[in-house]
């Protein structure tokens, strides 16, 4: 049985299985157990992944937030945060403890008004699997499109006490020909990491002379600069998707877009 794949610190998952490798491929490099690619097709997935823009993190990721406004400091608190949950003075009055700054129950100011929508702190949500206010289930909302999150209740959100949950998955499958170049690339990958001969990434040298006869081969290092890795059919899809070799995707802004709502 083959075990779950590597916990990847920047994937939801790999973008290639040990179910897309060819049985001749696997056969051919006497590695017939699908463990021995789990390795190798995430290391690819990430490489990839960084390469192409870090536009498909793959599926199957999945994260709680807990409302609240005010944002985690470097060093300090670990939750997600969104800037739409605004900012509340209220928090003044509460003091780190292990890392984690506590509501401030004892507040005696005026709280910010509750926002009957709230963005999601990560991008491309699928699902939102369970919502909960003071540890009951709350059900009166509904995801839209944009990845905010709106009550239909006609209340708001309340984000300055700690009191509201919500359990989401986000992520999204990278198109076809990233599998089949992760599955070239995890090959390759494969062979080195198992010491197989005929790996065709290039080794980093740049000139070799012999009798008389000297050729240079490329530094690799040189192709990752251009965000390529000297395999035609990667680097062919990398630069259709990427062929400025930017190193993230460009994001969007537009008045158009939704704002903050507050509960009247």
């Amino acid at each position: 049985m083959t075990e779950p794949a590597p916990t990847s610190p920047v994937l939801c998952s790999p973008w290639a299985t040990p179910g897309d490798v060819p049985e001749a491929v696997k056969t051919k490099l006497a590695l017939t157990d699908d463990d021995a690619w789990l390795k190798p097709l995430m290391f690819a997935s990430e490489v990839l992944w960084m390469l192409s823009g870090r536009q498909w993190l793959g599926q199957g990721c999945e994260e709680t937030a807990v409302l609240r406004s005010v944002a985690a400091t470097p060093g300090r608190g670990a939750w997600p945060y969104h800037q739409t949950w605004g900012s509340c003075s209220c928090w003044l009055a509460s003091s780190w403890v292990d890392g984690w700054l506590p509501p401030a129950f004892g507040w005696a100011g005026v709280h910010i008004l509750a926002p009957l929508a709230v963005r999601l702190p990560r991008n491309k949500i699928t699902a939102v699997t369970s919502v909960t206010i003071n540890g009951d289930p709350f059900t009166d909302f509904e995801l839209e499109r944009t990845g905010w999150l709106r009550r239909t209740d006609g209340l708001g959100w309340s984000v300055c006490d700690d009191s509201t949950s919500i359990t989401y998955q986000y992520g999204s499958p990278p198109p076809m020909g990233a599998v089949e170049a992760v599955v070239q690339l995890g090959t390759e990958f494969a062979k080195s990491l198992n010491d197989i001969k005929g790996c065709k990434l290039p080794d980093r040298v740049t000139s070799v002379s012999r009798e008389g006869v000297t050729m240079t081969v490329i530094d690799p290092q040189t192709f990752l600069s251009q965000g390529r890795t000297g395999l035609y059919l990667v680097d062919l899809w990398l630069g259709a998707v990427n062929p400025q070799s930017r190193p993230q995707a460009a994001s969007i802004w537009s008045p158009d877009l939704p704002v903050t709502t507050l509960a009247p």
